[in-house]
């Protein structure tokens, strides 16, 4: 089993978590394991574009501490940038309470999954609650976002199966 699709798994299994939570109504602890599952999928979409991924600035700048399993080390600020600068999410911008890129979204619910930091959650003077709705919004972008990374998949098969002269 290839490490992206260990990541994978790992991702379907913070989002069944995930699901767990918002049942018990425990929403922030909902908002990390669905936070988290993107963050699992950037990293599998890391391991499944190696050399796409290279040749990012973030790459170009990150002080690995190994030679094996590099994209376990990026940060999801540094994976959220990555999928960006590869046009891995849609780069239109969009409406929706403000005006930002699906890249600006996901930053946004990152922030969110940073609550798990007791520093985070000290340094907010009006400590964001965390309800059904706010869930809501981070399911939305988790959706859309990974939408976009099948979308990139499927793209790079079928250029694949072009080129291999299949379709």
């Amino acid at each position: 089993m290839h490490i992206s699709d260990r990541l994978l798994e790992l991702g379907t299994f913070y989002n069944r978590e995930a699901r767990r939570c918002v049942k018990s109504k425990s929403y922030l602890a909902a908002a990390i394991m669905q936070v988290s599952a993107l963050e699992a999928a950037l990293q599998a979409m890391c391991f499944m574009y190696p050399a796409e991924v290279k040749r990012t600035t973030v790459f170009q700048r990150k002080r690995f501490k190994g030679k094996r399993y590099r994209a376990l080390e990026f940060s999801l600020y540094e994976l959220i940038n990555i999928a960006d600068e590869l046009v891995w999410f849609l780069a239109k911008k969009i409406n929706w309470g403000k005006r930002t890129t699906l890249a600006g979204f996901t930053h946004e619910i990152r922030k969110l999954r940073n609550f798990v930091h007791p520093g985070v959650w000290a340094r907010e003077h009006a400590p964001t609650k965390f309800s059904k709705e706010t869930y809501g919004v981070i399911i939305e972008v988790f959706d859309v976002a990974t939408s976009w990374l099948v979308h990139r998949v499927h793209q790079g098969l079928y250029k694949r199966m072009q080129k291999e002269g299949l379709v």
